[in-house]
């Protein structure tokens, strides 16, 4: 009767302690340490101003300074308050999250992209989006994503945008 027992706790002697796992499966992790929501994941700045740094923390030299509201970022790793993140032109740094949004939004990535009636390259043209202009994100399905803009809603290729999964 005892055997089972001690057999069962000798085998779990032997099994690397949970933090040894994690520590293992960091680089392949799909869920942020602090939020639990999933990496990488789009959100957008909140912050008229916002400065990208170098590491996670004010005492770390600013990279760069987004003054750009609305634009969509790729949020790549967390540490406490802040962020690790992707710009649109593969710049990457930390900013507080709370210069961030949970708003959907894209920019458009080329010249003239046709915002569409329908999720088909067939359906009617409704009007054309210059580049790095920022809509927001409703909802994306196969290759294609709702988006608005200005008022007016529509369709366009999800390649066609940066923010869009």
């Amino acid at each position: 009767m005892y055997l089972p027992r001690l057999l069962c706790l000798a085998l779990l002697l032997l099994l690397p302690p949970p933090a040894a796992v994690q520590a293992v499966e960091g680089p392949a992790a799909t869920e942020g340490s602090v939020t639990g929501l999933p990496l990488p994941r789009f959100v957008s700045i909140k912050a008229g101003k916002a400065n990208l740094r170098a590491g996670p923390g004010q005492k770390y030299p600013v990279r760069w300074t987004y003054l750009r509201r609305n634009l969509p970022v790729q949020i790549v790793g967390e540490h406490e308050n802040w962020r690790e993140i992707r710009d649109p032109w593969g710049e990457e740094g930390w900013l507080h999250a709370s210069l961030l949004s949970g708003r959907r939004t894209a920019v458009v990535r080329g010249d003239l992209v046709a915002l569409r009636d329908g999720s088909d390259e067939a359906a009617p043209v409704l009007m054309y989006l210059e580049r790095r202009v920022i809509v927001t994100v409703e909802a994306c399905r196969a290759s294609w994503c709702r988006i608005s803009v200005d008022g007016r809603a529509g369709w366009l290729p999800a390649d066609a945008v940066y923010g869009a999964d």
